[in-house]
């Protein structure tokens, strides 16, 4: 049992106690013989947004190169961080793993205690440039217009929580521009944070391109801002047009975690896994028809890209201790 008194995800699902195959040495899994059964890939969202793609994409590659099932399973709560939490606490085995909400983790504590940076990092999946979006008929299409309705009355912004990408960036937004925010969260994921946004519910959210652009071609939504050098839309304001080239930084990562003390040789061999699905051909296709990006980085290059992104947010620390 967990520290949260809950049967473990094993345990829940019946993934190993099916196959009797715990190993010896106080459960520990021997290198030599990983992955004899079943392994979790833990969504920290419900069915249906970025994240949840992403995993049911890979569990599919993962299970034909692993040569055993990877099983996706959905665990939300806490914006992405309870998931991440528990797996925390799993055995460091190679037998649960989950996708993680980057930058959004860095800058929160699921609990008490909690370090990220325990965490086995494995590697990283996908890097989405991210957007300000507001609904298909709103009057809002710059930060100017932002900043002009922010005199008036606070501006609404959709989140799914504190540990979300969208929070944090919503967080910096406001303090950029001295904007008069309130972020409405507890979304379960970026579809439903999205759909507030459509039905007006709130003003504006942040999100991927990716996300935004399926939105926008149901005629529910549209782009004002690209966190980027250069806007890939002609008119949509950018990090160079409005004075504010780190925000260009910013992006959504997709990267895979596993619990701490997982083993070099495990961690070895999923991180390797991860990062040749990545390259596969299934991958790149999955990826082109939803516009995602791709961006394959071993453990090395995703523990260096983790240290950037939480220098980076030092630079910001201000606005998001607000």
């Amino acid at each position: 049992m967990s520290i949260l008194s809950k049967p473990t995800r094993r345990e829940s699902f019946g993934l190993a106690a099916g196959a009797g195959l715990l190993l010896a040495g106080g459960g520990r899994a021997v290198a030599a013989q990983f992955p004899d059964h079943p392994i979790n890939f833990i969504i920290p969202y419900a069915a249906g947004g970025d994240f949840d793609s992403y995993v049911r994409e890979f569990c599919g590659i993962l299970t034909k190169s692993l040569g055993v099932n990877v099983v996706p399973i959905n665990q939300p709560g806490a914006a992405g961080a309870e998931a991440i939490f528990t797996l925390g606490q799993d055995a460091p085995d190679g037998y649960n793993m989950a996708i993680a909400n980057l930058p959004g983790l860095l800058h929160v504590k699921p609990k008490p205690g909690f370090d990220v940076n325990k965490m086995t990092w494995l590697a990283n999946l996908g890097r989405d440039t991210l957007g300000l979006a507001v609904a298909a008929n709103s009057p809002i299409k710059t930060i100017a217009d932002l900043q002009a309705l922010s005199a008036q009355r606070v501006i609404k912004m959709s989140s799914s929580g504190k540990a979300s990408a969208d929070y944090l960036v919503s967080k910096i937004i406001a303090g950029v521009f001295k904007l008069n925010v309130s972020i409405v969260s507890g979304y379960e994921g970026s579809v439903s944070s999205m759909i507030a946004v459509a039905r007006g519910d709130v003003d504006v959210t942040v999100h991927s391109l990716a996300s935004i652009a399926n939105m926008e071609q149901s005629k529910l939504m549209r782009l004002m801002f690209v966190f980027d050098e250069k806007s890939p839309v002609p008119g949509v304001e950018d990090a160079t047009s409005v004075g504010q080239p780190n925000l260009g930084k910013l992006f959504q990562f997709r990267t895979v975690a596993a619990p701490p003390n997982l083993p070099d040789e495990i961690a070895a061999k999923l991180s390797h896994a991860l990062v040749a699905a990545t390259k596969s051909p299934e991958a790149q296709a999955w990826a082109a028809k939803i516009k995602t990006t791709l961006y394959p980085m071993g453990r090395k290059e995703t523990l260096a890209m983790i240290k950037e992104q939480e220098g980076l947010l030092e630079t910001y620390k201000d606005f998001l201790a607000a």
